[in-house]
């Protein structure tokens, strides 16, 4: 991996499992680094050669993505902005009728329009380095599965702009590289599913309806697991610092099959994805009672 000479490098989500292994890793290399949270306060402390400035950020805040901006370029001033690594974001999960339309579009204004407008808003900085932006998408994006329909609108969503980006800033010498990672052993998951749980217990009818597919799904997930975040940590160091990384990288364990997956016919599709979960039956309509 060559050294591209790095300067600041910004990163959100940098209290978020797999951000504190990239601001370690990026510290420990000598490079200095602009770490986002929405609490600064419980960024992580590095103690490689390289700084850390921590930046208060809300996603879903146009006011603190323009003061956050304004504050990454008076941290760099004369010097270089060389990459912005979307990296934060939340994972809105549930049956779709129990999902309150204030929940999706919370989902896309953190995971879409907030990365885009943070881009947008450094996008000078960026072209005065000919950085790099790295956006973390999802293989949902390519593969959606039942009761993650949010959390991949969002991806798929991320992953068009993505490419408009990689046309519309090479000309300014702005590279800007996609990574879709599987299913992460973080906390992030947790939060999802606790979330998506008190959203479903307001409906008893749906909670009883849905809770058995839940169940079964869980339980499919639990028993394919999850993989360790040093590979999406890797990926990232990748797309900084090759001299020519890929333009979308997929990472993670079980995505390869997830990727052929989304290649077949949907109606065998949505019947192998429905039989992998385990809610082939769990998904059957129920009879509705005569009068």
């Amino acid at each position: 991996m060559q050294d591209r000479n790095i300067g600041w490098i910004v990163v959100t989500g940098g209290t978020g499992g797999i951000g504190k292994a990239l601001i370690a890793r990026l510290a420990a290399r000598g490079q200095n680094v602009i770490a986002t949270a929405r609490e600064p306060e419980r960024l992580p402390t590095v103690s490689g050669p390289g700084r850390c400035v921590g930046v208060h950020l809300n996603l879903d805040s146009s006011e603190t993505i323009e003061t956050a901006a304004a504050e990454v370029a008076r941290t760099v001033g004369v010097g270089r902005l060389s990459g912005l690594v979307n990296m934060a974001g939340i994972i809105v999960e549930g049956p779709l009728e129990s999902i309150p339309p204030a929940a999706l579009r919370r989902q896309l204004e953190i995971n879409v329009v907030g990365p885009f407008a943070l881009t947008q808003a450094l996008l000078l900085l960026l072209k005065r380095s000919h950085g790099r932006v790295v956006n973390m998408g999802a293989i949902s994006a390519h593969v959606t599965v039942p009761f993650y329909g949010p959390i991949a609108a969002s991806k798929a969503a991320l992953a068009s702009l993505n490419d408009a980006m990689r046309l519309e800033f090479a000309q300014f010498g702005v590279d800007v590289i996609l990574i879709e990672p599987g299913a992460m052993k973080t906390g992030i998951f947790s939060t999802s599913r606790a979330a998506r749980d008190a959203n479903l217990s307001a409906s008893p009818q749906l909670e009883r309806y849905y809770r058995p597919a839940l169940i079964k799904m869980d339980r499919a997930f639990e028993k394919a697991g999850a993989d360790d975040p040093i590979v999406v940590v890797d990926a990232v160091m990748a797309a900084l610092f090759l001299n020519r990384p890929k333009n979308r990288v997929v990472v993670g364990k079980g995505t390869g099959a997830l990727l052929m997956l989304s290649r077949l016919p949907i109606r065998m599709r949505d019947k192998l994805v429905k039989s992998a979960l385990g809610l082939t039956a769990a998904l059957k309509a129920p009879r509705l009672k005569r009068a």
